[in-house]
């Protein structure tokens, strides 16, 4: 055997091992199961391991238990369990309407899947098993539903005013639970060998999840009446922050935050899957709380830490609430900054802070102004980043990546060879420095100014703009999910049925199987890299002739 023979041999091994490892088959062999009939019991078995793995059975029936006043009543013909098992078949398909799950239970299923999701044989015509199963999925729904609200009717005023007053966080917080046990299902799926692959980069961003009907008045007009069915749905408009001001372009709809894993570096794009690892649910533009939670659900699944890409709707959050937690956490943001914010942006001792970056404060005064003086066409382009350039000599280096308070530690720049210049008197002068290290602590109001901003590279530096542009990653992988080639998210008529809870969980549901779809296709795509599209697919034919 040649040593070519025998490497395509070796890349062919791994490449049905890692399938055997993320899917259970060969890819030729789960392509013709995924491709199936919903009548295939293995077809039903892929979703339902997901389901298994994740622990989402576990915790509904943990919560179920706990709202439920006695054990009194008639035995709930669906399962928790057969229920997901369902949903997430249907959301694979495209076609996630309880009138195509009614259909197939109804008339698609067979002795074999009803045994699977312990489903009792039982008589019905195609609207019982449509009221069956919508009864089935609003019992658990009711489990992760925050507010209390009628969702056949439009509210009044003072309808919608009660249903705010019967927010339940628990259930949300259950939601945020069950969106992520989903998602992580899929994640854990990887190959181990790839799965080491990662460092740690992730980025992330919000997308709306616009629901069907006229947008609600903004969060200032509690006092009107509700004018979409999904009552507690906000106002999305596509500019600034993302809540609708009441303009006729915005959509009515919720926003999912997603952070999503991106590749070890700008100069190797194919060096990890792109997959979702945190979501969070909200309404459009109220970031408070959502980006923290879905980070927080990142960090759960990975322990490494690596840089984060964000845009400037993240770093404008208040610190506490998003930018020093992330910190502590271990991760470095990349931000993009609005033109106030991206020149000096805090001092602390002989450190001054300038587009993210730590700078001895003897940098010449024209670098310190350098983004305002072009911004204000002052300076040229070639000019601003020729000072940019020179930027680097008076730059403080991380030492190590943030500590567990979200403190960091840098170290100073040689500056025997750099013109240094004093603040204060604008002459030349040759500082001498008391120490070899600076450490930024979270414990001052200036500090936590400058947290706010902190970057891990200097803002539209060469560097920056590479690992920034990462965060496209965050955006092109929304419109895949919502793509109507893949899950058909970003479709509001496939999504008919109302509440938080239900666009959470249907939202959850095609970022999960979205993911199973980028790992095979991960896999594939580094077998092609490595023996050829026309050999993987004459070795695929071979063995199945």
């Amino acid at each position: 055997m040649t040593a070519v023979v025998a490497a395509a041999e070796t890349a062919m091994e791994r490449f049905d091992r890692h399938m055997l490892e993320a899917t259970g088959y060969v890819l030729e062999d789960y392509s013709l199961i995924r491709d199936s009939p919903l009548t295939s019991l293995e077809r039903m078995q892929l979703y339902g391991t997901l389901v298994d793995e994740s622990g989402a059975v576990q915790a509904l029936e943990e919560w179920d238990q706990e709202d439920r006043k006695s054990n009194a009543g008639r035995k709930p013909l669906f399962t928790f369990r057969a229920v997901l098992v369902l949903y997430m078949m249907h959301i694979d398909d495209k076609n996630n309407r309880y009138d195509h799950i009614a259909r197939t239970l109804y008339a698609q299923m067979t002795p074999e899947t009803r045994a699977y999701l312990e489903l009792p044989k039982k008589w019905g015509s195609r609207r019982d098993w449509y009221c069956r199963y919508w009864r089935a999925m609003n019992r658990m729904l009711e489990l992760c539903e925050p507010w209390k609200v009628d969702k056949k009717h439009h509210l009044t005023a003072k309808q919608y005013k009660r249903a705010l007053k019967s927010y339940s966080q628990s259930k949300r917080d259950r939601m945020d639970e069950l969106m992520n046990m989903l998602v992580h299902a899929t994640v854990r799926r990887l190959p181990a060998d790839i799965r080491a692959m990662y460092s740690g980069n992730i980025a992330i961003d919000g997308t709306l999840i616009e629901v069907a009907g006229r947008p609600n008045p903004g969060k200032n007009y509690d006092h009107e009446d509700r004018r979409n069915l999904d009552a507690m749905s906000g106002r999305y408009r596509r500019g600034g922050k993302h809540d609708g001001k009441g303009k006729v372009t915005d959509k009515a709809g919720w926003e999912m935050q997603t952070v999503v894993t991106v590749p070890n570096s700008p100069k190797q794009p194919n060096s990890f899957p792109i997959l979702t690892t945190g979501l969070a649910f909200h309404h459009p533009g109220r970031i408070k709380h959502g980006p923290r939670i879905a980070m927080e659900a990142h960090a759960r699944e990975f322990t490494e830490r690596g840089y984060m890409m964000a845009d400037r709707a993240y770093n404008g959050s208040k610190t506490p609430g998003f930018q020093l937690p992330t910190r502590q956490m271990g991760f470095r943001g990349v931000y993009n900054y609005k033109k106030k914010e991206s020149d000096v942006q805090g001092a602390i001792d002989d450190v001054i802070f300038i587009g993210g970056r730590p700078y001895v404060k003897w940098m010449p005064p024209a670098q310190k102004t350098a983004r305002k003086d072009f911004l204000d066409g002052k300076i040229s382009r070639d000019t601003y980043e020729s000072l940019i350039e020179k930027r680097k000599a008076y730059e403080l280096k991380d030492k190590g990546k943030p500590a567990a308070d979200g403190s960091q530690r840098f170290t100073y720049p040689d500056l025997s060879g750099a013109m240094c210049i004093d603040p204060a008197t604008k002459n030349p002068v040759k500082p001498k420095l008391k120490k070899t290290t600076f450490t930024l602590h979270p414990n001052t109001e200036e500090a936590m100014r400058v947290i706010k901003h902190l970057s891990g590279f200097a803002f539209k530096s060469e560097q920056w703009k590479e690992w920034h542009g990462l965060r496209s990653h965050v955006e092109s992988n929304n419109q895949y999910v919502k793509a109507d080639a893949e899950t058909d998210l970003g479709n509001p008529e496939k999504r008919r049925a109302r509440g938080y809870a239900y666009h959470a969980l249907t939202s959850a549901m095609a970022f999960a199987v979205s993911n199973m779809r980028r790992i095979v296709s991960f896999i594939e795509a580094q077998a092609v890299a490595a023996l050829g599209e026309k050999e993987l697919r004459q070795r695929m034919r071979n063995r199945a002739e």
